[in-house]
Protein backbone atom coordinates (compact mmCIF):
# COMPACT_ATOMS: atom_id res chain seq x y z
CA UNK A 1 0.00 0.00 0.00
CA UNK A 2 1.27 3.55 -0.87
CA UNK A 3 0.95 6.52 1.75
CA UNK A 4 1.03 9.90 0.29
CA UNK A 5 0.48 12.98 2.32
CA UNK A 6 -1.97 15.15 0.87
CA UNK A 7 -0.15 18.75 0.41
CA UNK A 8 -3.61 20.55 -0.73
CA UNK A 9 -5.10 19.64 2.50
CA UNK A 10 -1.93 21.35 4.74
CA UNK A 11 -2.49 24.61 2.84
CA UNK A 12 -6.61 23.96 3.37
CA UNK A 13 -5.24 23.85 7.13
CA UNK A 14 -2.66 26.20 6.88
CA UNK A 15 -5.39 28.46 5.53
CA UNK A 16 -8.28 27.80 7.98
CA UNK A 17 -5.72 28.57 11.05
CA UNK A 18 -5.35 32.19 9.46
CA UNK A 19 -8.79 32.51 8.96
CA UNK A 20 -9.55 31.83 12.93
CA UNK A 21 -6.91 33.68 14.31
CA UNK A 22 -8.12 36.82 12.63
CA UNK A 23 -11.97 35.99 13.64
CA UNK A 24 -10.98 35.98 16.81
CA UNK A 25 -8.92 39.06 16.28
CA UNK A 26 -11.72 41.11 14.99
CA UNK A 27 -13.71 39.95 17.96
CA UNK A 28 -11.02 40.70 20.79
CA UNK A 29 -11.13 44.13 19.19
CA UNK A 30 -14.24 45.13 19.13
CA UNK A 31 -14.62 44.24 22.80
CA UNK A 32 -11.47 46.47 23.59
CA UNK A 33 -8.97 43.66 24.19
CA UNK A 34 -5.84 43.94 22.82
CA UNK A 35 -3.95 40.60 23.51
CA UNK A 36 -5.28 36.91 22.87
CA UNK A 37 -4.05 33.21 23.07
CA UNK A 38 -4.10 30.88 20.24
CA UNK A 39 -3.35 27.50 21.14
CA UNK A 40 0.03 26.19 18.09
CA UNK A 41 -1.27 23.87 15.78
CA UNK A 42 0.53 20.61 16.40
CA UNK A 43 0.95 17.16 13.93
CA UNK A 44 -0.74 19.39 11.17
CA UNK A 45 2.58 20.13 9.35
CA UNK A 46 1.92 24.04 10.39
CA UNK A 47 4.91 25.83 11.49
CA UNK A 48 3.88 28.08 14.33
CA UNK A 49 6.30 31.11 12.35
CA UNK A 50 4.58 30.94 9.32
CA UNK A 51 1.43 31.23 10.44
CA UNK A 52 2.34 34.66 12.64
CA UNK A 53 3.89 35.69 9.60
CA UNK A 54 0.94 35.09 7.08
CA UNK A 55 -1.64 36.84 10.47
CA UNK A 56 0.46 39.85 9.91
CA UNK A 57 0.22 39.77 5.99
CA UNK A 58 -2.91 39.40 5.93
CA UNK A 59 -4.14 42.16 8.92
CA UNK A 60 -1.53 44.58 7.43
CA UNK A 61 0.66 44.18 10.77
CA UNK A 62 -2.25 44.95 12.65
CA UNK A 63 -2.72 41.65 14.64
CA UNK A 64 1.31 40.52 15.11
CA UNK A 65 3.36 38.32 16.84
CA UNK A 66 5.86 39.98 18.84
CA UNK A 67 9.06 39.20 20.60
CA UNK A 68 8.50 35.19 22.32
CA UNK A 69 5.46 35.14 21.26
CA UNK A 70 5.30 31.12 21.47
CA UNK A 71 5.46 29.57 24.70
CA UNK A 72 4.13 26.88 26.15
CA UNK A 73 2.05 25.28 23.39
CA UNK A 74 0.44 28.75 23.01
CA UNK A 75 0.84 31.62 20.77
CA UNK A 76 0.56 35.15 22.13
CA UNK A 77 -0.92 37.48 19.37
CA UNK A 78 -1.09 41.71 20.01
CA UNK A 79 -3.59 43.85 18.47
CA UNK A 80 -2.56 47.53 17.34
CA UNK A 81 -4.66 50.36 18.77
Amino acid sequence: MKIQVNKNQQAINFKTHVGTIITIAKQKAQNGITRFVYTKPTNQGIDAYSLIEAVENETEETVYGGYKCIKDGFIIFSIRD
